[in-house]
């Protein structure tokens, strides 16, 4: 019998995960089965008990996977030396999380990968091991936008005071709240995020004090001038 190729071997491995990531989406985590993980796979009961032992180290693989795709596919963007404005680098992320959602071979192929996130964050709740490997990988992801945000520090795009930490732990939460809404509502947008995310940032310098203004009491100066009109 001829030997399977390491290639080989790493194909069958990610058909069993997207299996279980599309048996996941379809039953959620506490109904999913060792027999429709196998069933969906295509393989045989033997073959997939030759890569995992049960149900929870495929969960468990199945979500470790995930954080390191979606680390690689952000990776060039947050590496590219181009100087870019907030919305434009946000943007650029969350295209690459509906770009790896929708990337899915196998069992997975025109299934939306990005709904299991949820689950597997879940499930890492209940694996100290894993919940320490998706930790590692959220700061390593922070730790990667700190030369962004200090550049627009120098560039009059960001206020020099606020902590480049900070920031960075902002553009994480867009970046998972954006996942957390689409797997939930199924309507949120890359194009709306970025496009609110310029306006809101469009109307206040870096100094991080709006250009005008007016207290929240009194009525605009155009207003008032009308109301004198009127009077």
């Amino acid at each position: 019998m001829p030997r399977i190729t390491e290639e080989r071997r790493e194909a069958r491995r990610e058909q069993i995960l997207d299996a279980a990531r599309a048996c996941l989406l379809e039953h959620g985590l506490e109904a999913v089965s060792m027999e429709m993980i196998i069933a969906r796979s295509g393989l045989s009961t033997g073959a997939v008990y030759r890569y995992f032992k049960g149900k929870d180290e495929i969960i468990g693989a199945a979500v470790a996977a995930s954080a390191s795709e979606i680390g690689a596919a952000v990776a060039p963007i947050l590496m590219n030396p181009t100087s870019r404005l907030p919305s434009q680098l946000v943007e650029e992320l969350l295209a690459a999380w509906v770009g790896y959602a929708h990337s899915g071979v196998g069992a997975a192929v025109g299934v939306d990968r990005m709904p299991t996130a949820l689950h597997g964050w879940s499930y890492a709740q209940t694996d100290p091991q894993l919940k320490a490997a998706l930790q590692a990988s959220l700061r390593g992801f922070r730790e990667a936008c700190v030369p962004i945000i200090k550049q627009w520090q120098a560039d009059g795009v960001v206020a020099g005071g606020v902590e480049p930490d900070a920031v960075a732990q902002l553009l994480l939460s867009i970046s998972l709240g954006f996942v957390a809404q689409r797997a939930l509502t199924g309507d949120a947008e890359v194009e709306a995020h970025a496009g609110a995310l310029a306006a809101l940032t469009a109307g206040r310098p870096a100094s991080g004090r709006p250009r005008t203004a007016l207290s929240p009491t009194r009525p605009a100066p155009e207003a008032q001038r009308e109301d004198a009109t009127i009077g």
